[in-house]
């Protein structure tokens, strides 16, 4: 083995390395602060929470429209586009975050029918915090990964959840009037997720060529993005539509445990989400210039350790959630133990069907990608309209089973079907 190949294998390892810090970090203080946030909420106020947090990650795809996901393209193909993608980038995300909050405030009306205020100023907060001010974060973060600073954008991930798990410890802390938990903490939340954007912004605009703001947004550069955020988008709805259909049709305690359930199931993902940080630059690479086929082949070597890891986790998870969450809340959110266990095939499906997506999207078929994925968005709606209905709380996990299920199957279908109409030519 050659010492240069001796050099890029160690790399390699290292920025895995570093990413697993990040996604590591992410994990703990993630944890941290979910457990934190249920424990200082009654379930009819995390209900809330929750749903208005669904409606955010739904919207959050369009923030933006898609440019970080051309910024990192630009990065990895054309860097003398650069500052002219930057600056689009930011641009883009200001003028979408404006639109994407009045439309935000029209869905909580229609979802409470209430006129409560206080819950307008939460979806306000939350909203500027978990879709502005993140977003500015995902891009400065996006640029170091294309860039191949694993270890910088680490530090913003872990920033980011440290952040988060911070404003519950800072309520615990501070001697102030908490007759109005949800409202004071996401004010606490707000203000340090405004601090931690203005670093990482200012840092990323003085370590990078500075953005052009003074750009012109091309219909091909909207065209573009608007596949990645429809994509985003209709994954944003299949994972989080039932939070809020389930608050139109139960009750907000309800959606309480079934959103507690459905983070857990998020939280054993994290660690996924740090590999595919890295890969999904290296599938544009190998896409672009290799073609599907090849792209297919790199995502079945990524894949086998995500197999391994998700189905490891899932089984653990299944025999050791009733001590630990019994332990861990006394029994606050027991009702939503079963719920965890009916929803642990989505991780190992989740994770099937992100990689093989990526494979896609790197290929130059994110078009493709987005259909399926508007498509199953669909289904899901209308399976959850239909099954919660009748079967409550086990409507929304049987319709989030078979969603995951079915994008599984279609995605690799798809895949499978490009490599042969081109081999066929």
């Amino acid at each position: 083995m050659t010492r240069e190949r001796k050099t890029i294998i160690k790399k390699k390892y290292i920025n895995l390395l570093w990413s697993l810090y990040g996604q590591g970090g992410r994990m703990v203080f993630q944890t941290s602060y979910f457990l934190g946030l249920a424990a200082i909420l009654s379930p009819s106020q995390f209900g809330e929470y929750i749903i208005i947090a669904s409606i955010i990650l739904i919207l959050s795809p369009f923030c933006g429209l898609g440019f970080n996901n051309i910024l990192v393209k630009t990065i990895k193909t054309d860097m003398n586009q650069f500052r002219e993608m930057f600056g689009k980038t930011i641009v883009s995300t200001i003028i979408s975050y404006v639109m994407l909050l009045i439309t935000g405030e029209i869905v909580v009306y229609i979802i409470f029918g209430s006129t409560d205020s206080a819950l307008f100023i939460l979806f306000l907060m939350l909203c500027f915090a978990d879709l502005l001010c993140l977003k500015f974060n995902e891009m400065s973060s996006h640029i170091y990964i294309a860039k191949g600073l694993i270890r910088k954008s680490s530090n913003i991930l872990t920033s980011i959840s440290l952040v988060r798990f911070a404003s519950v410890l800072i309520y615990y802390v501070l001697p102030i009037n908490k007759e109005k938990t949800i409202l004071i903490w996401s004010a606490i939340y707000l203000a340090l997720a405004l601090l931690i954007t203005i670093y990482y912004l200012v840092r990323s605009l003085s370590e990078n060529n500075y953005p052009k703001l003074n750009v012109n947004i091309s219909k091909e550069n909207i065209k573009e993005g608007i596949y990645f955020s429809i994509g985003l988008s209709s994954q944003g709805i299949y994972n989080e539509i039932d939070k809020s259909i389930l608050g139109k049709f139960t009750n907000v305690e309800v959606t309480g445990y079934y959103g507690f359930a459905y983070k857990l199931i998020d939280l054993l993902f994290i660690p996924i989400k740090g590999v595919l940080s890295i890969t999904y630059p290296k599938f544009f690479e190998v896409g672009i210039k290799l073609g599907i086929a090849e792209s297919y082949k790199y995502a079945k070597k990524v894949i086998v350790p995500i197999i391994i890891y998700t189905s490891i986790v899932s089984i653990l998870c299944f025999l050791l959630i009733d001590p630990i969450s019994s332990k861990l809340m006394i029994g606050k959110y027991q009702e939503s133990i079963l719920i965890v266990k009916l929803l642990l095939p989505i991780v190992i499906l989740r994770g099937i069907h992100y990689v093989f997506a990526d494979a896609l999207t790197g290929a130059g078929y994110q078009r493709d990608r987005s259909i399926i994925q508007l498509f199953v968005a669909m289904i899901n709606f209308t399976l959850n309209i239909i099954l919660i209905k009748v079967y409550g709380v086990y409507g929304a996990i049987l319709s989030s089973v078979l969603s995951d299920l079915i994008m599984t199957v279609l995605i690799i279908y798809t895949i499978k079907k490009k490599i042969k109409s081109i081999r066929m030519v």
